[in-house]
């Protein structure tokens, strides 16, 4: 009977793990999945929020990290710089 309780427990313990383990890999995988849209949005030269919104790499950027906010300065893409 007392090795039930304490299996039960332990089971618990990596119940909890396999959880937190989950957490970290799905935002993991968000964080991935922004970081390659980032990467487009720079190659698409749309690094700019002024002029692209939340669809621009600084955005993004802001986004996986919020003490960044104010502290991007950009360079306006121009055709032919």
């Amino acid at each position: 009977m007392a090795t039930d309780v304490i299996a039960s427990q332990s089971n618990q313990e990596l119940v909890d793990a396999i959880a937190n383990i989950q957490r970290a890999v799905d935002q993991l995988q968000v964080q991935q999945a922004l970081l390659i849209q980032a990467l487009l949005n720079v190659i698409r030269a749309q690094w700019d929020s002024a002029q692209f919104g939340h669809q621009s790499a600084e955005a993004i950027l802001v986004a996986l990290n919020p003490s960044l906010q104010g502290k991007v300065n950009p360079v306006p893409f121009v055709q032919g710089r």
